[in-house]
């Protein structure tokens, strides 16, 4: 038994859930209660299971165990997640050896200090601002950009004044930290002929919190005339820009509560925006947004929240974005999309929900929201889908009537349609085009088709594979074996995951109304926490994975490692084929994921059930009892026996002897 099962056998999750504030009520064998990852006050919706110690929300289609809900509730990694749990329900997680448990502690030592200096500047920093007479530029400052005492107050804004050793002196004299240490902190400078100065001076100060809440850092606004308008603690061991958003943790509730996150450029848009009431804002280092950020939104918003982007609408905004998808479609491989000045180090993939906030020439969201707030409602409201507004951005200034014009739009706009990897959302797309440029359908069609093909065939080990007959992996005491080999699979063989994740989603397509409650791809398949988290850690670098594998698990959660380490290891049995190893894989695979299928359709059965006769809004029970029914076929055409795909109907092979 692994330790996160063995934690999630000793823990109650009725009781964890209800300990977090969620009100669950009794519902025949399992427990009901308000969802807490999306507001709704009309309806219990949200259902625990202890038999198997999940929940499921049967709005917004929220699921999981306790792992994923501590993860989701607190924003928490898996590693702290893990901690965590295991305090509560006394597992002694495994000893590591004393070195690497010596380096751990001195780590964590390490970053406690930090943590420490980073809160004690912070503190000096915010008095000096609001109750001294060094710090009336600041308030001045702050005044005229309309930020009230509560938001000086609950941001901690502070004013670090323009003396070259104040601070160092108050760190130093005061609280007792050595210059050596306020330098790791990234808080003052060492100079060449000895001594140290203050990194900042005369500017407004940011603290900069991770998700926890933790000061790792601050942003500083110049109230002078330096020439760098903006200042960043530079990299620390605990401060690492390309990785924080400012104000994820203030905006975490918000986030979850509008299901949706804005990323907007600058401190002050942010902390403007939370003043009004729009607490889903937050904003990136004052650098380019990265990868690391958007997933630590996505994790945030789960898979059916949305992201806007606060584009600029100036020409070095659109430029940025031209540029930026220009490189990525001449490169035919998924790459990075570059939006105005903040977006870098993202996937393309316009599959997801992310909308573009057009702001009025020559103003940003604060100006917007101080002068009417309405106004960025309606801005907000009317974000254009990112595949619309390259629509809009590629047509711009074009006269369509013109064959060349219309070459020229269909050249840009032909392989942003033939990215989008769901079908029925490209067709449309694929109609809007043929309308927007006058041009035949058919002829709009082609161009989509050629345009994707050249891009597959640019992929490496992109060909399709032959159809083969699935072989089924023999059964085990561990529950979780089919899903680990697959996952070990899938790590090492790359190639088979479009067949595997076709085989999940090919029945689903018969039963359209299932789309939401029954998962029909991997990361719903996936059972095991370790495996749900190694795959989407995995999937973020695209669908042939990272290149260097061992760096990749490098980079891992200390608490996945040795679990992914171990799928990567997995030996075969009976060992696959040297001669054609990935076919074998791809058969194996397609076989497990087959049983798969199976068990999670039993799985939302079972519990769609449970919640049958305790649905009290009657018109939610007359929708529960459809996508009963609907799960009841679905579940019928999974489990049904397959026609063989060797042998043929015998009628007919009779009827050949006849």
């Amino acid at each position: 038994m692994t330790v996160t099962e063995e934690i999630k056998q000793r823990l109650d999750i009725v009781e964890l859930i209800g300990s977090s504030g969620v009100q669950l009520r009794k519902a025949g064998r399992n427990f009901t209660g308000f969802c807490p990852f999306h507001p709704n006050a009309r309806t219990p919706a949200f259902y625990v299971f202890p038999d198997t110690q999940s929940y499921y929300c049967f709005s917004c289609h929220k699921s999981g165990d306790a792992f994923t809900f501590v993860m989701e509730r607190q924003g928490l990694e898996f590693g702290d997640a893990l901690k965590d749990l295991a305090a509560r329900a006394g597992v002694q997680l495994p000893e590591r050896t004393s070195a690497l448990r010596d380096t751990q502690e001195q780590e964590n030592a390490l970053h406690a200090k930090l943590r420490q200096i980073n809160e004690d500047a912070a503190v000096y920093w915010n008095h000096l601002l609001r109750n001294t007479a060094r710090g009336e530029l600041g308030r001045s400052y702050v005044a005229k950009r309309g930020l009230n005492e509560t938001s000086i107050e609950s941001w901690q804004l502070g004013y670090a004044p323009d003396d070259w050793t104040d601070l160092l002196r108050h760190l130093t004299d005061r609280k007792g930290h050595t210059a050596e240490e306020i330098e790791q902190a990234g808080l003052i400078i060492k100079r060449e002929s000895g001594g140290y100065y203050d990194r900042f001076r005369n500017r407004l100060m940011f603290p900069i919190r991770d998700l926890k809440g933790a000061i790792v850092g601050f942003g500083g606004r110049t109230l002078g005339d330096d020439h760098a308008k903006y200042m960043n603690t530079p990299e620390t061991p605990i401060f690492h820009k390309s990785s924080l958003l400012f104000g994820l943790h203030q905006a975490r509730d918000g986030v979850r509560s509008a299901e949706s996150a804005v990323i907007v450029e600058g401190y002050l848009d942010v902390i403007t925006a939370h003043q009004a009431g729009f607490t889903n804002v937050v904003a990136p280092m004052g650098t380019a947004l990265t990868g690391e950020q958007v997933q630590a939104v996505r994790k945030l918003l789960g898979s059916t929240g949305a992201i806007y982007l606060a584009l600029d609408a100036d020409a070095a905004g659109v430029r940025a974005a031209e540029k930026g998808l220009e490189s990525i479609l001449q490169s035919g491989e998924p790459q990075l999309v570059q939006l105005g000045q903040f977006v870098q180090g993202w996937e393309v993939d316009f599959d997801l929900p992310v909308k573009i906030i057009q702001l009025p020439a020559g103003k940003d969201p604060d100006d917007v929201i101080r002068t009417d707030p309405r106004q960025w409602n309606e801005l907000v409201r009317s974000a254009l889908p990112v595949v619309d507004f390259f629509f809009e951005l590629y047509t711009r200034g074009l006269d369509l009537s013109n064959p060349d014009h219309q070459q020229q739009a269909l050249r840009k706009l032909a392989p942003v349609v033939a990215s989008i990897k769901d079908f029925a959302k490209r067709a449309v797309y694929e109609s809007r085009l043929a309308d927007v440029l006058r041009m035949p359908f058919t002829l709009i069609q082609a161009s989509v088709l050629e345009v994707g093909r050249q891009a597959r065939q640019r992929r490496p080990g992109a060909a399709p594979a032959a159809p083969v007959r699935p072989t089924l992996p023999a059964r085990s005491v561990d529950p979780y074996a089919h899903e680990d080999q697959l996952l070990s699979l899938l790590l090492r063989f790359p190639q088979v995951r479009e067949r595997v994740e076709d085989t999940l989603a090919s029945d689903l397509k018969a039963f359209p109304g299932l789309a939401e409650d029954v998962p029909s791809d991997l990361r719903g398949a996936l059972s095991r926490i370790e495996n749900r988290l190694i795959w989407y850690a995995w999937s973020e670098h695209g669908p042939d994975g990272p290149g260097d594998v061992a760096a990749w698990v490098g980079t891992l959660d200390p608490a996945l490692r040795s679990h992914a380490e171990r799928l990567l290891a997995w030996v075969d049995d009976p060992p696959l084929s040297k001669l054609s190893a990935r076919a074998d894989a791809r058969e194996r695979a397609n076989g497990i994921a087959q049983i798969l299928r199976q068990v999670v359709a039993k799985r939302r059965l079972r519990e769609m059930k449970g919640m049958q006769d305790h649905v009290e809004d009657p018109a939610d029970r007359v929708q529960l009892e459809q996508k009963l029914d609907l799960v009841l076929k679905y579940t019928g055409a999974v489990t049904a026996p397959r026609k063989s795909t060797v042998f043929q109907d015998l009628g007919t092979r009779r009827e050949e002897f006849g």
